[in-house]
């Protein structure tokens, strides 16, 4: 700055140094996706040039706290039946810098069905059980339980139980 109207003086000046500092940087980290029936989410939240951040969105709880940047969330039934929760992380303690926020989605899936079957009672003489397992929302399913053998494997859904003499004399298995 420069005084005018000086009379006859010399103006004199006096110099202001303006420093910019650079904004925060958030990330909330990669969309993902989890299952309804395994659906805490591991958060993994990063701010530089801030003193931390702050979780928010979703109608669920974040442990131990939403200012945790690697907190978890756990969605709510609402959350689950959405199918998608966004949470925001927002930069706290920005200095003179405005707060800067960042996204991540997580699609929730639905869990999958597993079906074994009726029961079924079955002669001692004649003690092979057809089996006729039913699965939605995955690619398969794997049959235990049982010492006897499962053929032609035990990832076959209709695959055919031969019980060990064992377990013909105890007069009952149970397979999963």
């Amino acid at each position: 700055m420069t005084s005018t109207g000086n009379g006859t003086c010399n103006p004199v000046a006096s110099n202001k140094v303006i420093t910019f500092t650079p904004a925060p940087l958030v990330s909330a980290g990669a969309n993902g996706s989890v299952c309804t029936n395994n659906s805490v989410i591991t958060l993994n939240g990063s701010v530089i040039g801030a003193t931390g951040g702050i979780w928010s969105g979703g109608a669920g709880t974040f442990n131990p706290n939403n200012t945790t940047l690697n907190a978890t969330y756990t969605p709510t039934a609402a959350d689950r039946t959405a199918g998608t929760v966004t949470l925001t992380l927002t930069s706290a303690g920005n200095g003179n810098c405005n707060a800067v926020t960042s996204n991540v989605t997580y699609t929730i899936t639905p869990a999958p069905t597993v079906n074994a079957g009726t029961d079924q009672s079955l002669c001692t003489n004649n003690p092979v059980a057809s089996l006729g397992g039913g699965v939605t929302i995955a690619t398969g399913g794997i049959w235990s339980g049982g010492a006897g053998t499962f053929a032609p494997s035990t990832t076959n859904l209709n695959a055919t139980y031969t019980p060990t003499a064992a377990e013909i004399a105890t007069g009952l298995v149970t397979l999963t």
